[in-house]
């Protein structure tokens, strides 16, 4: 579950050492995420659906949608039947089937790698980035961007590709290629700003899920 949901976090990560960055395509790469982030950061809220296709090395498919709030540092995220909120300072992993919820501090988790919001700059370090090319698909124009880990050997994946919508400046997919052969395949299918968001979406309620056994391991 872990690694599907930070598939998510990094909503799009990481080809091989001998890759050579080429100049003028790093820096149009680096513009266009520039301006996404840019234009990301300014919204108040973002609420987001989204649709994940697992491939397997041997060509089989899982399929599975989810959904996704985010307002400044606190976040919401439904994936798998597990739900996460995010206040900013605490966790809480809802395992909706194992009717468990494990609370734990933000800056224990991974260094915040978890945290949806880190799509907007995680680009900004740790990885190296080319422009592939402009074109159309499911009608629409689209950025396509490559993005390579400049260490191969502490990531889980060779090389992360995203799809931007050009004329909105939004991500609009992810695919993530593991170094296994997996591929995974992350869909933004509907993407709404600054609506009205209460912080209560960001955080557990006991109240609401009788029967549900909190681990508290701040």
């Amino acid at each position: 579950m872990k690694k599907l949901i930070s598939l998510l976090s990094i909503f799009a990560i990481c080809a091989t050492v001998s890759f050579g960055q080429n100049n003028n395509t790093s820096a149009k790469a680096k513009q266009i995420l520039d301006q996404v982030s840019k234009k990301t950061k300014s919204y108040s809220s973002i609420s987001i659906s989204y649709s994940l296709v697992h491939t397997s090395p041997d060509k089989k498919t899982d399929k599975a949608t989810g959904t996704m709030l985010m307002k400044g540092n606190k976040y919401q995220l439904s994936i798998l039947d597990n739900v996460l909120y995010c206040d900013g300072k605490n966790l809480w992993t809802h395992m909706v089937e194992e009717k468990e919820v494990v609370l734990s501090n933000v800056e224990d988790d991974d260094s915040g790698m978890m945290n949806p919001a880190k799509v907007l700059t995680m680009y900004e370090k740790g990885f190296k980035y080319k422009f592939i090319q402009d074109r159309f698909e499911a009608s629409r124009a689209i950025y396509v961007i490559d993005l390579y880990p400049e260490n191969l050997d502490k990531s889980e994946y060779s090389k992360v590709r995203l799809s931007i919508d050009k004329d909105k400046s939004q991500l609009w997919k992810a695919e993530y290629f593991a170094k296994d052969g997996n591929i995974y395949t992350i869909t933004v299918n509907t993407f709404k700003v600054n609506e009205q968001i209460s912080d209560a979406s960001f955080t557990f309620d006991k109240s609401k899920h009788p029967g549900v056994k909190v681990i508290d391991e701040r």
